[in-house]
């Protein structure tokens, strides 16, 4: 059995799944940001120990950039005190298991496109539109991987400097920046420069902000089928994830089986 976490700006999930992905148990709590990286760590370490035993290693997805070959912590851009901090160090030091540290986007779109929506495509991007916005590229079943990761979709920038996360992110919508269905135009706006650049078979499109439904996803399909690149007009698709809350903690545990 492998152990799934995943360490987000809004909540911390802790799961067990055997090795084909298959959720058995599942732990949810609410993230306290206002106490960073420590809180986050005391919660940790309360919520694991119940669920180690059979457990034989632990995928961590976390909500920023990591860099994956040493299991650090790149940045956070929604909870103080990550920079840095080596994640995966710190876990094998206190549960004694070995672990895979990587962006939680990534884990979702490693389980989208291998258990979800985009199974038994060749080409998947991922994009989800939660707390913040990341995504992930999977072609032939793998993860598309930069230094640090790669597709960090949330950051593209608009014409005026800002990124897409600052005004399409549900901490935008939160904050007043804007609503729902402009963050649908602005996403929309943004996927078809994704399908100009990769083709991809199909665009998973997860996350909290994703639910809202038709005030979401209308102005994102009349925006991205308004702009998409005209030779691509018939061969793109669209769609919800399937995987719902648990993707995070179901793809951690697909990266740490990983040969």
């Amino acid at each position: 059995m492998i152990l799934g976490v995943e360490i987000g700006g809004t909540k911390l999930q802790i799961g067990v799944c055997d090795a084909r992905g298959r959720l058995r148990k599942l732990a949810r709590v609410p993230v306290q940001r206002s106490a960073g990286r420590a809180g986050i760590l005391r919660q940790l370490a309360e919520l694991i120990p119940p669920l180690l035993p059979g457990v034989s290693r632990v995928g961590v997805g976390f909500g920023g950039p990591v860099d994956v070959v040493r299991g650090r912590v790149v940045k956070s851009h929604h909870i103080l005190g990550w920079s840095g901090f080596a994640l995966r160090t710190w876990f094998e030091r206190e549960f004694g298991l070995p672990v895979t540290v990587e962006n939680d986007s990534h884990c979702a779109g490693l389980a989208e496109a291998r258990l979800g929506a985009g199974r038994g495509k060749r080409a998947v991007f991922y994009f989800n539109v939660g707390t913040g916005i990341g995504g992930a590229l999977v072609v032939d079943g793998k993860l598309y991987q930069g230094r640090y990761g790669a597709a960090e979709f949330g950051h593209l920038r608009l014409s005026d400097g800002r990124t897409l996360e600052a005004v399409a992110s549900g901490l935008a919508i939160e904050r007043g920046v804007s609503t729902v269905a402009q963050a649908g135009r602005q996403v929309g706006a943004m996927l078809a420069n994704v399908i100009a650049l990769f083709n991809p078979d199909v665009v998973v499109v997860g996350g909290g902000v994703a639910l809202a439904g038709e005030k979401f996803w209308k102005p994102l399909r009349e925006t991205t089928r308004r702009l998409v690149f005209e030779p691509y007009q018939r061969n793109y698709r669209i769609v919800p994830a399937r995987l719902g809350e648990s993707v995070v903690v179901v793809g951690a545990t697909l990266v740490a089986g990983e040969p």
